[in-house]
């Protein structure tokens, strides 16, 4: 009979690759139920992610508390925010409010109210605040789990099948004719939607793991070598079915359904990102193999002007054109936000709560119902007031520093790779949030997540390089 101690310890020597199979398990399921944009999709994969980390902690205490004061300062910034929004649901004096946000002296003015919560939407607050908990869990759980670049090459691979999945799906929907999607039967439309219900939201997601299969091509280049002439078919045969190939067709197919999806700035943000990384790895990155070159202008070549033109990308390139302010509705949102930010500039309005506050304060301009501003920059601001948001500002540049770092002094590509992958998804997403809202889809969220956490966990396996003297522990 096994002592309990011996148990515990048997059981922590075989479950490393339990605890990253059910890890990628958790990811691979978030898109599948529309984005896990639905009550009941949230809420049973919060479950999920909570009771996982709760079991790594309870078998890996010490070590787990040991990366979170490792990476104090991203997971600092997560939980302050975590703690802020739990702040927004507490009773406090509405006088306190009101000095805090004028806006509330003009909500709880004739009203008897002595408490009041900064949130104007409790429910929706509670709803965001498990959702972020449910984010944290993701980015701690990932800094403990995956601890080498071979787990960094296998996430980032594991990103792109995913990826090509659900995009080999939105793009068989489109082509086949099919009326309901197979997932929640909802209609589609004419535009390539995956799993997703919003098109945005499928094309944001492609983005992601297109990122992660740009950050795979770094990590597995090689300086090309010279072969004799009777070597030739030999070396082509074996570079067609090599895994790179099989990733190659990966990140084509998921092109092609991200031009489907018709997404503006999806297909702005994917092209110019892809630009922006590649160019500076080319500029800064050490012994930057030749073929890299010719991979990205393949790349552009290949997807722009082959796949994209069967595709629709002239679609997408009239829907840019045809826009302006005086077809779009939006910048009437824009500025009614604004005016709304400015009545609750510290406090904000409450996580998740645009929809109820806009409803309220929206000008005779905008007579259609807006559950978001079109402008994650702009939500952000209302709901959690203008520190906040300016502190997971900081939190980007922090990841976006640590990657330009790694990129420009990693001799191993494995980690420059993950570092590109992170920053071409940090310097996208960006420029989505400016139109849209791609971080209110769950899945999104997490993957975004994950690639900030691979951030981290290559800027960690380089300093591991550089000081190779300092004793780093992790559990079997």
């Amino acid at each position: 009979m096994l002592l309990p101690h011996t148990f515990i310890n048997k059981i922590k020597d075989c479950h490393s690759g339990l605890f990253l199979g059910l890890f990628y398990f958790y990811l691979f399921i978030l898109p599948l139920p529309l984005g896990s944009n639905r009550p009941i999709a949230w809420h049973a994969e919060q479950f999920f992610i909570f009771s996982l980390l709760l079991v790594y902690f309870l078998l890996h205490s010490d070590y787990l508390l040991g990366v979170i004061s490792k990476h104090r300062i991203p997971i600092g910034i997560l939980s302050g925010t975590v703690i802020w929004m739990a702040f927004q649901l507490m009773p406090l004096p509405v006088s306190l409010l009101a000095v805090l946000s004028p806006g509330f002296e003009s909500i709880f003015d004739n009203t008897a109210t002595s408490f009041a919560s900064i949130s104007l939407d409790f429910q929706a607050t509670i709803d965001a605040l498990l959702k972020a908990l449910s984010y944290l869990c993701v980015f701690i759980l990932a800094l403990a789990i995956i601890t080498s670049p071979q787990r960094l090459i296998s996430c980032l691979v594991f990103m792109v099948v995913t990826g090509t999945l659900n995009g080999f799906y939105g793009a068989f929907e489109i082509l086949s004719g099919q009326d309901f999607s197979l997932f929640m039967n909802m209609e589609n439309g004419h535009r390539a939607n995956g799993t997703f219900v919003y098109h945005n939201h499928f094309a944001n997601f492609l983005f992601l793991c297109l990122s992660a299969g740009l950050g795979y091509f770094i990590a597995t280049l090689t300086q090309r070598k010279a072969f004799p002439q009777r070597d030739v078919i030999a070396s082509t045969l074996q570079t067609m079915i090599s895994p790179k190939s099989a990733i190659r067709l990966c990140l084509t197919i998921m092109v092609i359904a991200l031009v489907m999806s018709h997404s503006r700035m999806g297909n702005t943000a994917f092209f110019a990102s892809l630009f922006i990384v590649s160019v500076l790895y080319m500029f800064i990155g050490k012994q930057v193999p030749g073929g890299f070159k010719l991979l990205v202008l393949s790349m552009f070549l290949i997807d722009i002007f082959v796949v994209s033109s069967w595709f629709g990308l002239e679609k997408v390139r009239d829907r840019l054109e045809a826009t302006s302010l005086a077809t779009e509705s939006r910048d009437e949102v824009v500025f009614d936000t604004v005016d709304i930010i400015k009545e609750f500039p510290v406090t904000g309005t409450g996580a998740g709560s645009y929809e109820t506050v806009f409803a309220s304060f929206q000008s005779n301009n905008v007579n259609a119902n807006y559950d978001h501003a079109h402008n994650d920059y702009l939500e952000f601001s209302l709901e959690y007031g203008l520190p906040v948001t300016l502190l997971l500002g900081l939190l980007l540049c922090f990841i976006c520093a640590i990657s330009i770092k790694t990129l420009s002094k990693a001799k191993d590509r494995r980690l420059a790779g993950t570092a590109a992958a992170a920053l071409m998804a940090v310097v996208g997403m960006l420029m989505h949030m400016s139109v849209d809202f791609p971080l209110v889809a769950p899945a999104n969220s997490s993957f975004f997540i994950l690639l900030l956490a691979l951030a981290c966990i290559a800027h960690n396996l380089l300093n591991n390089e550089l000081n190779p003297t300092v004793n780093h522990t992790e559990p079997v």
